[in-house]
């Protein structure tokens, strides 16, 4: 039987219903007493970063028929953790194919563990966090709903997998309470930077064509049921063509856009906000 339970979203009154279902897949093995312990702390100062063991991004990457060549290359930071550079060789044709690991793993040293969850909002994260986040009503166990962002991550890129704009995903590496996601490397620069750039050096960009992409993948991506919470704020990928990939899909709103409600409000407020940046670039450029 489903229960359902409401959870307080950014500390504010309005309750949002949720159901184990809602978040949990009917596969996922869920938490014990020692790792719900374990990510609520206290938390260890003396502890560092715990990156996924190699030896099961090889095992993942073999999956998609695909070998490991050499270690991880530090690339950037994350919300959730360093994202690597990985070099794999394609095993039936010699191909070489670069990726990007993206991980989730734990920071200890830090004094903010974790707070309510925003499931409706993407706020900008300055910390690493677990790939997990507990949201609960009161303090028992019992009533808590945990997000595996790490799953998520993975369930929306494998699902809108067909859809351009949308990085190819390699693989999830789950181990223990951390892990990562092995997705397609864009060779190119990021959206956020470009717009820093000098008047002069934007024109050599077509920035409204580029939001346009940016719209369309946003759009097909909510026609297929997952709504990115937060496009505008989201990493943005443009490749040596100019096509955009829209990242961070670890916390997304699932449903029909066809029908009035929440869900549909919900796209509706990305696709507005997509629309405030494309017309901020006409009066940029």
């Amino acid at each position: 039987m489903t229960v359902k339970k409401s959870y307080p979203l950014n500390h504010e009154e309005e309750l949002l219903v949720l159901s184990p279902e809602d978040v949990l897949n009917p596969d996922d093995k869920p938490l014990d007493a020692e790792q719900i312990e374990d990510l609520e702390g206290p938390a260890d100062q003396n502890a560092g970063l715990e990156l996924p063991d190699l030896i099961k991004v090889q095992k993942e990457l073999s999956r998609s028929g695909l070998e490991l060549d050499g270690d991880r290359e530090p690339c950037s930071g994350g919300s959730f953790g360093p994202i690597f550079k990985l070099n794999a060789i394609e095993t039936a044709t010699g191909k070489k194919i670069p990726l990007i690991e993206r991980t989730f793993t734990e920071v200890k040293d830090i004094e903010r563990r974790f707070s309510l969850a925003e499931v409706s909002e993407t706020p900008w994260r300055t910390d690493s966090e677990p790939r997990y986040e507990i949201i609960n009503s009161n303090d028992h166990h019992e009533d808590k709903l945990v997000i595996d962002y790490l799953y998520n991550e993975a369930k929306a890129l494998q699902a809108l997998k067909d859809i351009p704009g949308i990085p190819k995903l390699y693989g999830a590496v789950y181990d223990d309470l951390n892990g990562s996601i092995l997705e397609e490397y864009i060779d190119g620069e990021d959206l956020s930077l470009i717009l820093l750039k000098s008047k002069e050096e934007l024109k050599s960009y077509n920035l409204i064509k580029i939001v346009e992409k940016i719209k369309e993948t946003y759009t097909k991506a909510a026609e297929a049921g997952f709504i990115h919470n937060n496009p505008t704020g989201a990493t943005i990928m443009l490749d040596a063509n100019e096509q955009p990939y829209l990242a961070d899909w670890y916390l997304y709103s699932q449903g029909v856009i066809s029908s009035e409600g929440p869900i549909k409000d919900k796209f509706l407020q990305g696709l507005s906000d997509l629309e405030t940046l494309e017309k901020s670039l006409v009066d940029l450029i």
